[in-house]
């Protein structure tokens, strides 16, 4: 299923929903959108609503990582929520449940 997103800006917090299977074909996207949340936004924490993701690969969680990572560097909190118990297991599995600030 190709990925889709909404985002939706509420004061200081950008929502970015993301829908579909995050593989490596969708990954790039996915890192876009939230990278462009984190740059024109103009909010200080993005939340990643991962309530409709219904596959998440290993690139999948590269990128999240990564975006994560881009966020810290400019000051954004970029946070996971709506997270489904099979997808936080995927974290736990791949080690970044840790590194990844997921509510």
């Amino acid at each position: 299923m190709r990925v889709t997103h909404a985002t939706v800006v509420d004061g200081d917090v950008c929502t970015v929903r993301i829908a579909g299977d995050v593989d490596m074909s969708e990954v790039e996207g996915v890192e876009a959108w939230l990278r462009a949340a984190v740059d024109t936004s103009g909010c200080g924490v993005v939340l990643v609503d991962l309530s409709d993701t219904r596959f998440l690969d290993s690139m999948g969680i590269a990128g999240l990582v990564r975006a994560q990572d881009y966020a810290r560097r400019r000051g954004v909190l970029l946070r996971c929520v709506n997270v489904q118990p099979w997808v936080l297991r995927v974290f736990q599995v791949a080690g970044v449940a840790d590194h990844l600030d997921i509510a």
